[in-house]
């Protein structure tokens, strides 16, 4: 028998479960950064800072396009490279770079400083152009349920896996001989559902997406443009794949 959970329901079980926060979320930050990329040491750091802060998603979208430099990333992905191809269609740039960091799918921030992410944050939550519509999700043993809210328009629900924290050696390339902690580095990105406004639960097998411990996955409603890219983030939620 298939179990929908409402929103109410989902917001109850997070606290028993411990697997995802209930607190809101007030920002989704996208570090587009490459293990060949001498600049993005800093950048990825400041994704470590961020990700301590209650409210902020922050997701590293390792690119494929530095590969070339002698050293393959190891998170090195053409999905995250292409994403960040659409962002670039979506705001009417000619160029893609590294660490470029993307903040509600609105805006590029310079990713020298927390503060610039935190400034851009609320700036959009005071214009009303923060993430109005409530994402949330439970994860069980077996089953990953997502939820999302009541609200106006469309948007595709994208499922991001990633990996929470590792520590790489690099041994060749622009980064060669350092030991950088990455955190929360994706490897995957799948739609998992497409919303029209109204309530929408999708239920997906734990399994398929969070096959180890130390992996999870945040939930993202996002609009995409009438070109078919990534436009703005409007809800999301993040979930732990260690905890149960």
């Amino acid at each position: 028998m298939k179990t929908v959970f409402t929103i109410s329901a989902v917001f109850g079980l997070l606290a028993s479960l411990g697997c995802a926060s209930a607190e809101p979320v007030k920002g989704v930050v996208e570090l587009f950064t490459s293990q060949s990329c001498s600049s993005c040491p800093p950048a990825d750091k400041v994704l470590g800072t961020l990700i301590k802060r209650e409210g902020i998603i922050g997701l590293a979208f390792h690119v494929d396009y530095w590969d070339y430099l002698d050293w393959k990333d190891t998170f090195s992905l053409k999905d995250a490279t292409a994403r960040q191809y659409g962002y670039a269609t979506s705001f009417h740039s000619s160029q893609v770079y590294t660490p470029q960091l993307i903040v509600n799918g609105r805006t590029s921030v310079k990713a020298g400083s927390p503060d610039n992410v935190f400034a851009a944050i609320d700036d959009m939550a005071q214009s009303g152009q923060g993430l109005p519509v409530t994402v949330a999700a439970v994860l069980t043993k077996d089953r990953l349920s997502v939820t999302a809210g009541k609200g106006t328009g469309a948007a595709n629900l994208v499922l991001v896996v990633f990996d929470a924290k590792d520590t790489v050696s690099i041994e060749r390339g622009e980064n060669r001989g350092k030991t950088i902690e990455y955190h929360n580095a994706v490897t995957g990105i799948h739609t998992i559902g497409m919303w029209d406004g109204e309530d929408l639960t999708v239920e997906l097998p734990r399994t398929e997406y969070l096959k180890e411990n130390g992996y999870g996955c945040a939930i993202l409603l996002q609009r995409m443009t009438d070109k078919g890219t990534p436009g703005e983030i409007i809800g999301a939620t993040i979930v732990s794949g260690a905890s149960s």
